[in-house]
C-alpha cells in the first residue's frame, strides 16, 4: 500500500518558521523515522491551483497570507493554524531631484503598481496599494487621490538567483529615473550607496498600529488543508509543535536564527537584518486577537481592491485548537539538544 503523502511548502523570498526549521533540520530530525506518511519539504513560490486530488489532499503551506485568502475565496478547503507578523522597512521612495518628500505631496502624482501578467493572483499588487493606502492616510488621504500607473514586472534570468527585494527596488529605481513615476513601493538595499538619491517619503513601519502596517509581507500563515486536520490531526500537531520549538530556541540564539535564515534564503545576513526588526520574535506563530484584526482587515482590502471576488466567514476558517494542542506537546517535550548539536553546531 502507497504511503501518503504530506506536502509542505515555504515562500522562498521571505523569512519563516518554516524556513528555520529547514535550515536547523529541526522538522527532518524530527520526522526521520516516521513510517506512516512520507512528507516533503518544498520552497516554492505562488501555486494558482485551486482543485486538488485525493493524493494531494494533505498539504501545509507556511507563506504571506494574501495567496491564501485568494486560494479561501475560490473555494479551496483549508484552515488558517498559525498566524506571524515581521515588521519591516517598505518606504515609498522618490527621487531627491523631484522635492516629493512628504506624503502630502504626493497628491496626484504617478504610483508604480508593478505587477505579474502571468498570475491570476498578484500578492505584489496587494501589497503596494496597501502601502499607498496607509502612507495616504496619515495626511487623510486615499488611493483615488494619486493616479496608479501599472507597469509589468520584470524578473531575473531563469536560474539566476537574486534577491527579490533587489530585483524589485532595481526595477522602481529604473521606473522613477526614466520618468515613469513619481514615486514607488520598495525597499533600499542597505549597502547601495543609494540613500542620496532617494526620499524616504514615508516608512509603513512607523503607522503606530499594526492594521495600518499590514500588508502581504508582513504578515503570515500556516495554512493547512482540512483534509490533514481530519486525517492526520496527531502528526499536523507534532509539525506544529516542532515550530513552537524552532522559535523558542531563535528567540535564545536570535543571531544563530538569522544568518539559518539568510543562507536559506540566499541573502547576506546584514542585508537581512536591515529589512526585517526582530526577525525571531516575527517569524513565532500565534493566533492573538491582534493578528486575526489583521487577518481580518486584509481580507476587506482585499475584496474592496477586487482583488478576490467572493467574501466568506474569518472566525469559521481558523483552527485555533492545533497551535494550542501543538504548544502543551512541545512544553512536554522539550527539543533534541543532541540531534540539534548534530545538526547544527554551536560557533566557537
Amino acid at each position: 500500500m502507497t504511503r501518503p503523502v504530506i506536502h509542505y511548502t515555504r515562500c522562498p523570498s521571505v523569512p519563516t518558521i518554516s524556513a528555520l526549521a529547514e535550515a536547523w533540520g529541526t522538522l527532518r530530525a524530527e520526522f526521520a523515522e516516521e513510517h506512516d506518511v512520507d512528507i516533503v519539504f518544498q520552497s516554492v513560490g505562488f501555486s494558482p491551483k485551486t482543485e486538488y486530488d485525493h493524493k494531494d489532499r494533505f498539504w501545509l503551506r507556511n507563506a504571506g497570507h494574501a495567496p491564501a485568502i485568494w486560494k479561501k475565496s475560490h473555494g479551496v478547503d483549508c484552515k488558517v493554524v498559525g498566524l506571524a507578523f515581521l515588521d519591516g522597512r517598505y518606504p515609498v521612495l522618490s527621487l531627491h531631484s523631484s522635492g516629493l518628500a512628504q506624503p502630502a505631496a504626493l497628491k496626484g502624482k504617478r504610483l508604480a503598481v508593478f505587477y505579474n501578467p502571468d498570475s491570476p493572483f498578484d500578492l505584489m499588487i496587494a501589497q503596494q496599494l496597501k502601502i499607498y493606502q496607509t502612507t495616504m492616510a496619515t495626511v487623510g488621504l486615499g488611493l483615488d487621490d494619486v493616479e496608479l500607473v501599472r507597469i509589468p514586472r520584470t524578473f531575473p534570468p531563469r536560474g539566476e538567483r537574486q534577491s527579490f527585494l533587489l530585483a524589485g527596488f532595481q526595477s522602481a529605481l529604473a521606473a522613477l529615473e526614466e520618468g515613469i513615476v513619481d514615486a514607488v513601493a520598495a525597499s533600499i538595499p542597505p549597502d547601495g550607496g543609494l540613500y542620496p538619491r532617494l526620499n524616504v517619503v514615508y516608512d509603513t513601519r512607523l503607522a503606530p498600529d499594526l492594521i495600518s502596517r499590514v500588508h502581504p509581507s508582513v504578515l503570515r500563515g500556516l495554512v493547512v488543508s482540512t483534509a490533514l486536520i481530519e486525517e492526520q490531526r496527531d502528526l499536523l500537531v507534532r509539525i506544529v509543535a516542532t515550530l513552537v520549538r524552532t522559535a523558542e530556541r531563535a528567540a535564545t540564539q536570535p543571531l544563530d536564527a538569522l544568518r539559518a535564515l539568510a543562507t536559506d534564503l540566499g541573502q547576506a545576513p546584514e542585508n537581512l537584518a536591515a529589512v526585517y526588526e526582530n526577525i525571531a520574535q516575527g517569524i513565532r506563530l500565534d493566533l492573538n486577537d491582534d493578528y486575526v484584526a489583521t487577518l481580518d482587515a486584509q481580507k476587506t482590502f482585499l475584496l474592496r481592491q477586487g482583488l478576490i471576488k467572493k467574501d466568506f466567514d474569518l472566525e469559521s476558517w481558523i483552527d485555533r485548537s492545533i497551535l494550542v494542542d501543538a504548544t502543551a506537546l512541545a512544553q512536554r517535550a522539550p527539543q533534541n539538544a543532541a540531534v540539534f548539536e548534530q545538526t547544527h553546531p554551536q560557533p566557537v
